[in-house]
């Protein structure tokens, strides 16, 4: 690293080549800034990304105010450090654009992917700008910190959520009940609810700290770069954040645990208002820490060095960027280009309702209402379920068809493959069970059917079997777990970089098996209404 010798340069004083680099990667922030936007407005865990282009953008002007910048040399060292960056960004960036493909770029690991990407281009760019040879960004702390916020702009991976989620919610139910069995306050644990001698009280993924710990990270390292300067206390300001974060969420979950034990409704107004008081504080908290540590510092006289004259020199890790850039922007390209084309002529959308029969003798039929609540999770509203029965007990013969249909290019085949039976009946309380076929062959009116995936759930002592079906552009598709890396990558091959063409999922439930419900005219008439439709 070169001792400070001069002040960072105005940019109007770069090279061509940087000058466009710099334009680029700003083009690249507001481009992934608009992407996350809706992600930021709507998901609590992210409010704080509104902030971040704020926060980076008021970081990058605060580094170039360094009275004593430092500058890296031009050796191998750090040409090769900006290549393995850039390596890592390109191969992070083709991941993105996988599961983009695969299951669209508002996906979490789409976005996230996308983030980590856009964090080690601008590492390398860091790096790049730092260069002694081009001095328009010093290699400080506060530029690093800046770079790094960027982590923090996109959901985490569904895995990594759910585990830190899940172990969050512990320990803040293990930690209330604690505080309650001092206060002497009769209560016992089941799971992640809390029995209190009047009511319950759960700790939902909300309640459990993500959104607290998170922000007072984020707040944590901001501050660390804007307000104090020396590594004891940068680190010390770091370390404490998450810290006050998650020890004030515990304290909002008592003080409802405690409201909820003396009669007080906690739904609604008192649930929404704690939490966003405890964010407010714990912020201002954070920041009385990093000022607090300001205060008991000593402010550097430092010599500022000359403004630079004269021109600047090039540097191998521009032409390095700068093929980075070309190369992710001509993957884009590609990706639009494949993504655009059109689908195949599949005519007017169908009518779902007029494919469910009417109920035979001796049976009765109830459409499902306001299934339209699911449109935003499945992107379509073409759904309708209607539930056929025998009888009105348990015991009597249920049969219920589903159907859901996207037209070309509305929702990615693995979109539609992730909200299967598998992944959304657990979450309602239904328990899997093994069978003995998963993929039977199924006969209806004297012909074979495509296979169907089977299962069996358990709701307490009431059993119902599924058959389900999804078809893509008018073909039944061999169904594979969208949450496998691998099959990511083969549903992406495969029909991510395509022409669209509509898809349509068929599930039929039933409280009986296969072989006698297949004589009802129910689902003779059913299938005889989706043959034209490839079933």
């Amino acid at each position: 690293m070169k001792p400070s010798a001069t002040r960072c340069i105005r940019f109007g004083a770069l090279p061509w080549v940087a000058k466009m680099n710099a334009l680029l990667l700003c083009v690249a922030v507001l481009a992934i800034a608009a992407l996350l936007w809706p992600e930021w407005l709507h998901d609590d865990e992210l409010t704080h990304g509104i902030f971040l282009p704020f926060m980076a953008a008021m970081l990058v002007v605060e580094s170039r105010r360094d009275p004593t910048p430092r500058f890296l040399g031009g050796g191998l060292a750090a040409v090769s450090a900006c290549a393995l960056l850039l390596l890592a960004g390109l191969s992070s960036f083709v991941v993105a654009t996988v599961y983009a493909a695969a299951m669209g770029w508002t996906h979490a690991m789409a976005e996230f992917m996308l983030s980590a990407s856009l964090v080690l281009v601008l590492g390398a760019a860091w790096l790049g700008f730092a260069d002694g040879r081009v001095r328009l960004l010093p290699f400080n702390w506060t530029m690093g910190v800046a770079v790094a916020l960027w982590l923090f702009a996109s959901p985490l991976p569904p895995g990594t959520y759910a585990r830190l989620s899940f172990f969050l919610q512990a320990l803040v139910t293990g930690g209330v009940m604690r505080v309650l069995n001092g206060l002497g306050i009769a209560a016992f644990r089941m799971g992640n609810v809390i029995e209190l001698a009047r009511t319950s009280v759960g700790v939902s993924e909300a309640c459990s700290g993500i959104r607290s710990l998170v922000s007072c990270t984020v707040a944590g390292l901001f501050l660390s770069a804007a307000l104090v300067r020396t590594p004891r206390h940068r680190a010390l300001v770091i370390a404490l954040s998450p810290v006050i974060g998650l020890a004030m969420n515990l304290v909002r979950s008592l003080l409802l645990t405690l409201l909820a034990n003396g009669g007080v409704d906690i739904d609604g107004r008192w649930h929404d208002m704690t939490g966003a008081s405890i964010l407010v504080v714990t912020t201002l908290l954070v920041a009385a820490l990093a000022w607090v540590m300001r205060r008991r510092e000593v402010t550097p006289v430092g010599c500022p060095g000359e403004a630079a004259h004269g021109p600047v020199g090039r540097s191998p890790q521009q032409a390095l960027i700068a093929a980075c850039l070309v190369l992710a922007a001509g993957a884009l390209g590609v990706f639009a280009v494949a993504g655009g084309k059109a689908g195949r002529v599949s005519g007017p959308e169908p009518d779902l309702a007029e494919l469910l029969p009417a109920a035979p003798a001796g049976w009765t039929a109830r459409t499902t209402p306001d299934l339209e609540q699911y449109s935003g999770t499945l992107h379509t509203h073409a759904l309708v379920e209607r539930v056929y029965s025998q009888g009105p007990g348990l015991e009597s013969a249920h049969v219920t068809l589903y159907l859901a249909y996207w037209r070309p290019g509305e929702a990615p085949v693995s979109l539609v493959d992730a909200h299967t039976p598998d992944s959304c009946w657990p979450g309602t309380g239904w328990e899997a069970k093994s069978v003995p076929d998963s993929r039977p062959a199924l006969g209806i009116g004297g012909r074979m059917l495509a296979p169907a995936e089977c299962r069996l759930f358990a709701l307490n002592s009431f059993e119902t079997r599924v058959w389900f079906w999804h078809l893509y552009g008018g073909r039944p598709l061999v169904f594979v777990d969208p949450h496998s890396a691998i099959n990511i990558v083969k549903l992406a091959w495969r029909f991510g970089f395509g022409s669209a063409q509509d898809q349509l999922f068929v599930r039929i439930s039933s409280n009986r098996p296969w072989e006698e419900i297949a004589a009802e005219p129910i689902l003779k008439r059913f299938f005889e209404n989706l043959s034209p439709l490839g079933l």
